[in-house]
């Protein structure tokens, strides 16, 4: 666990140094910050300012500046992970027409060698930070007249949240998604330029020298980004010939899997409540925990929700690994626990041991139900972590939703034996034009079956060619089915839980019913434009371009995710081959004596201690059990980390890649 030891280290000794800067000062701090801040603190991102001394904690947007205005306060410290130089002009600026500060620290996370903040300078001739600290203290100037002003702005690498012991996401990229079409890579330029200088500034804190692989031709351009940076070209250099540690960090392409990341399957538990409950405002890794069965009566403070982040992994752990009935069991344990602790002793009697077979959700519930009968809130309060997580988990597992998804894992298990059995003669598009007309008697949303579809098409590849007069059936049932949504769009008031996919199709702004026909037809177009993209994802790949799998004639075929082929032939005993994983080669020197001697030197990830596995544009919890099992079904020497842009749902995925690229 070194390896991981060293991250948590590293985040640690980050925001411990920022705490340094927050004596006195109003703090404001942007949503990917706050959330890296949140998973670090298990939640806890307002008792970590005050107890650094903080005056007032405010998020840093926009719409929040209206009215803030601190009292009796000169200092603040502004925490940022935008390269955006407008960002910094409008809040910095407004924060500073608000308040008669006399000390300013900005920490961004964008290095002065990202930080784009004038782009009419010529590259060779920037100075951003000198720039935006001769406009802050202009500001300050002129709003104020204040003569002893003083700015200071320091780089910080703010990026990652460590979820679990071997995983971590990175907030500030949670949007970074491999575009299908690789024509588009330099679109996402300058974002994959601030994550490589992130990723350097880690390795710089970690001392360590990388071998760097890549699957997919985005990963190809983050890594050769990385591999060419300036700054990690002086690190290695500076580490060349001593005998450090290594670490293998391989990134590989979303995008090249679709289908993993839209099933519906919720072995993993912690999958099941990323698919039912809401996220945190303003988060993309956690959920929001309605905490108010604890309680009788109306409560104010029972409108602040709980979530899944804690200093304590374990549980996390247990939400990704355990099948439901050993979490069932854990959670009936925590419960049991704490209603027969010492401020709970009217209630031990009315405990019974209950059998782990009868243990349920429900009868979770129950248990719950009972803290309703305890009056010193101390004993609530400070076993409340473990709480959110068993609220979480009840909640998830007695969703209003239960019923829809294993409609869909159902119908996705169905897809993968009938496509597997019939190949090219499937029916299974003629199957799905029939569910998007039936949808509604079903209990399925659009966006519900737009997932199934895309799994689909993910999952066949080049594999299987379609039918085209199926594929026109299924555009025309797509077409009726969006006429039909923004037709009722139309009739219906707007409110606050419209998915995505309701939002999107009322940017069109259409009202007459030409219109609506017209744009039907337009948005069912794109649509099968994309799965036709997504079917391609593959077609380069050599030993990966199937997700099928039959150990024997005897055996139902089985969905296999790229991850889960990857790691196995990665950290299989024999070596294998890997034709296609690409590594960047050290130097021109190391490159040409490879091939000289025909790929007999080149490296493998386990030639490291170290293995850091990220996927770019997200990761599934349902993967992360997978690559789990994988990893401890073999006697490795090495310690794997699974990370990724975020934690996904598979409604995520069709958000991103359906209706993202829509043109308005």
């Amino acid at each position: 666990m070194e390896g991981i030891n060293d991250l948590e280290q590293f985040l640690v000794n980050t925001w411990y140094d920022i705490a340094g800067f927050v004596s006195e000062s109003a703090v404001y701090i942007d949503h990917e910050a706050t959330e890296c801040l949140h998973w670090h603190t298990g939640g806890k991102v307002y008792s970590f300012f005050k107890d650094a001394g903080a005056v007032s904690v405010y998020e840093l947007a926009m719409y929040n500046f209206r009215y803030v205005k601190v009292q009796n306060c000169k200092k603040a410290l502004i925490i940022s992970t935008s390269t955006n130089p407008a960002f910094y002009q409008r809040t910095v600026k407004m924060i500073l027409e608000k308040n008669a500060l006399e000390h300013i620290t900005i920490i961004t996370a964008a290095h002065s060698s990202v930080l784009n903040y004038e782009n009419t300078v010529p590259p060779e001739d920037r100075m951003d930070y000198a720039k935006l600290k001769r406009d802050v203290k202009s500001w300050m100037d002129s709003n104020h007249q204040l003569q002893d002003c003083s700015v200071t702005i320091l780089f910080r690498p703010i990026f990652i949240s460590l979820i679990d012991d071997g995983l971590f996401v990175t907030p500030p990229f949670n949007d970074l998604l491999p575009p299908l079409n690789s024509a588009l890579l330099k679109n996402s330029e300058h974002a994959v330029d601030h994550f490589v200088s992130l990723f350097n500034s880690l390795l710089t804190y970690l001392n360590l020298k990388e071998d760097i692989y890549s699957m997919g031709k985005f990963s190809e351009y983050v890594a050769e980004k990385l591999e060419t940076l300036p700054m990690a070209i002086d690190r290695r250099n500076n580490l060349a010939g001593a005998r450090g540690k290594g670490v293998a960090l391989i990134f590989v392409d979303r995008t090249l899997d679709l289908c993993t990341s839209t099933s519906n399957n919720t072995e993993s538990l912690l999958a099941r409540i990323l698919c039912t409950l809401p996220h945190l405002h303003h988060h993309c890794n956690d959920v929001a925990i309605n905490m108010s069965p604890l309680f009788c009566g109306p409560q104010k403070f029972v409108d602040v929700p709980g979530c899944l982040a804690s200093n304590d992994k374990t549980f996390m752990n247990i939400l990704i690994t355990k099948k439901q009935k050993d979490v069932l069991v854990t959670t009936n344990k925590i419960l049991v626990d704490i209603l027969s602790s010492k401020e709970s002793l009217k209630l031990r009697e009315s405990l019974k041991t209950k059998l782990t077979t009868r243990i349920s959700a429900h009868s979770l519930e129950k248990l719950v139900n009972k803290f309703k009968d305890i009056d010193d809130l101390h004993s609530i309060s400070e076993s409340s972590k473990k709480l959110q997580m068993v609220l979480g988990v009840i909640q998830a597992l007695t969703s209003e939703k239960t019923s829809q998804l294993e409609l869909l894992i159902s119908l996705e298990k169905l897809v993968l034996q009938n496509i597997a059995v019939s190949r090219d003669s499937t029916s299974v598009l003629g199957q799905l034009s029939n569910i998007i007309k039936t949808r509604e008697k079903r209990g399925l949303d659009t966006d519900n079956i737009l997932t199934l579809l895309v799994h689909i098409y993910a999952l066949t590849g080049t594999e299987i060619q379609f039918s085209i007069q199926q594929e026109q059936q299924l555009e025309k049932a797509i077409t009726d089915a969006v006429f039909e949504d923004i037709t009722k769009l139309k009739e219906n008031t707007i409110n606050s839980e419209m998915s995505v996919y309701q939002q999107t199709l009322l940017l069109f702004g259409t009202t007459d019913v030409d219109t609506i026909k017209e744009t039907s037809a337009k948005v069912a177009k794109h649509i099968m434009n994309i799965l036709h993209e997504i079917m391609q994802q593959r077609a380069f790949l050599h030993n990966y371009t199937s997700l099928m799998s039959k150990a024997s004639s005897q055996e139902i075929v089985q969905r296999v995710g790229i991850l889960q082929q990857l790691l196995t032939d990665i950290l299989h005993p024999d070596r294998r081959e890997l034709p296609d994983l690409h590594q960047r080669s050290q130097s021109f020197i190391s490159a040409g004596f490879n091939l000289l001697s025909k790929g007999r030197m080149k490296h493998h990830p386990c030639d490291n201690n170290w293995i850091i596995v990220y996927v770019i544009g997200g990761i599934t919890p349902e993967e992360i059990r997978e690559c789990k099992e994988i990893i401890s079904s073999f006697n490795s020497n090495c310690q794997i980390t699974i990370a990724g842009s975020r934690l996904l749902n598979p409604l995520d995925i069709v958000d991103k890649v359906l209706f993202s690229s829509i043109d308005y």
